[in-house]
């Protein structure tokens, strides 16, 4: 586990092992969707994650590496400030 990435929990032991889910700490919520906020000048959405309910849904994010996972759950803390971790996809 790794201190790095400020309330994401995660193995570094899995690293080759994706694809990966990220899930709400203690929970069977996932993130489905990031939405970061851009905005252009003509406006855009507003900040926002949106989560799934079940291990299984389909419409849960995946991500292929690690790397693409802990970049993901960073965003997310920044988002919504809320304990998250990195799951195996089995």
């Amino acid at each position: 586990m790794s201190s790095l990435h400020t309330g994401v929990t995660f193995y570094e032991e899995d690293r080759n092992a994706g694809p990966f889910k990220i899930r709400i700490g203690g929970t069977s919520e996932f993130v489905s969707s990031i939405q970061t906020g851009y905005y252009s000048r003509w406006g855009g959405p507003p900040e926002g994650v949106t989560l799934v309910e079940g291990w299984e849904n389909p419409d849960i994010c995946l991500y292929q590496t690690m790397d693409a996972a802990l970049a993901a759950a960073d965003l997310v803390w920044e988002i919504e400030g809320i304990h998250i971790s990195i799951e195996r996809s089995f």
